[in-house]
């Protein structure tokens, strides 16, 4: 079989993921090309077209920045998305995240009688608008990007949503209530990417961690409040930066703290070294998908402590750590009474195989689409 997938995957493609979302297209890409099957990802801010050593071929635009501003959209960008969609015709079109371009390759499958997919990214992609306008659009709030991105990306992804042949869910917790949508729902949890090289054998890392880009969003504020009110002995390692805005001055405040170590962007590999010898990864987010971080952790057995995400209530069924329903306090005892030190690591990297492992990504998803067919 065909399939096309569009974004800015070619950094996910090389190993420089841009975000969860990207990576998760990748490592789908890879499964299925390393099956068997034909894989093309149209990427229009790559620089140049290639190969991957996988077997998955990148078509690259090059006249994606031609043109003046805002015209380039109508004169080069759309059509010549549109072109190469049609071109290819793959059985399979897939898209994930909230972007009005999706509606070129859902064009290009019903031309071409092919199927379309549609990949949930985030929680927040099956919320009302009054809900991402609450907890994302108010907390960085741009009537620009309100106008002419946000609107026009929710628009498009709620219709394809009721118009997508196989719809993704990463988790239980994100179904659509539709009956339209009930039958063309699915989960397919994420992929957990394969280790390269080996990790160190030490866990004597006396700290927790918070890994990830500070944002309104994933809660900079509350974790900022969480550490004002951990008592001073307990240490904490925050890798990634603040997004622009007010993350920025609750990144400030935290530089301030004894307690704290502000490590900024790491490489992928000493990253994960670090989540493998910490007590517990720390999540304050509002919302997410099914955080990567969370299955990295697991990945190398180390539990996660969060404040609200609990993807398909996974933490309870599986022993996977606390989540803490937007409870401060809870999270504090949690990490002042040290009270996973004694989880089973075993459990949960057994978790991450079954139900995330890599080698079987391909045939999970194809398995969906054969029987559904």
């Amino acid at each position: 079989m065909k399939f096309c997938f569009w974004g800015n995957i070619a950094g996910a493609l090389r190993g420089r993921n841009p975000g969860g979302a990207e990576l998760q297209i990748a490592l789908l890409a890879k499964a299925l090309a390393l099956k068997g099957h034909e894989v093309v990802v149209v990427d229009p801010y790559s620089k140049e077209s290639f190969i991957t050593e996988e077997g998955v071929r990148l078509i690259h635009l090059p006249k994606w920045n031609k043109g003046i501003r805002g015209f380039r959209l109508f004169i080069y960008r759309i059509p010549g998305l549109r072109k190469i969609f049609r071109r290819e015709k793959a059985d399979y079109y897939y898209v994930r995240m909230r972007s009005y371009m999706n509606l070129l390759p859902y064009l290009a499958a019903r031309k071409n009688k092919s199927k379309f997919i549609m990949g949930v990214a985030s929680d927040l992609d099956v919320l009302s608008f009054g809900k991402k306008f609450k907890y994302n659009y108010k907390k960085n709030f741009n009537l620009t990007d309100l106008l002419i991105t946000h609107i026009p990306n929710d628009f498009i992804h709620r219709y394809l949503l009721k118009r997508s042949d196989f719809v993704m869910l990463q988790h239980s917790g994100q179904a659509i209530k539709s009956k339209h949508n009930k039958s063309r729902q699915f989960i397919y949890p994420n992929i957990m990417e394969p280790h390269k090289g080996s990790l160190g054998t030490e866990t004597s890392g006396d700290y927790y961690m918070y890994v990830g880009a500070l944002s309104m969003l994933k809660g900079a504020d509350n974790l900022l409040k969480l550490i004002d009110t951990v008592k001073e002995s307990v240490s904490f390692l925050i890798v990634g930066f603040p997004r622009s805005g007010k993350p920025e001055k609750f990144y400030e405040k935290l530089r301030g703290r004894k307690n704290v170590i502000l490590a900024g962007r790491k490489p992928h590999s000493e990253t994960l070294e670090l989540i493998s010898k910490a007590k517990a990864i720390i999540n304050t987010s509002y919302y997410e998908g099914f955080s990567n971080v969370f299955l990295e952790a697991w990945s190398v057995g180390i539990p996660v402590i969060s404040l609200n995400v609990n993807p398909g209530e996974i933490f309870e069924k599986f022993g996977l750590g606390i989540c803490c329903y937007g409870d401060l306090n809870r999270m504090k005892q949690a990490i002042e009474s040290d009270e996973l030190a004694t989880i089973d690591k075993n459990n949960l990297k057994s978790y991450i195989s079954t139900f995330h492992n890599f080698d079987t990504a391909a045939d999970r998803f194809i398995t969906i689409l054969n029987n559904a067919s």
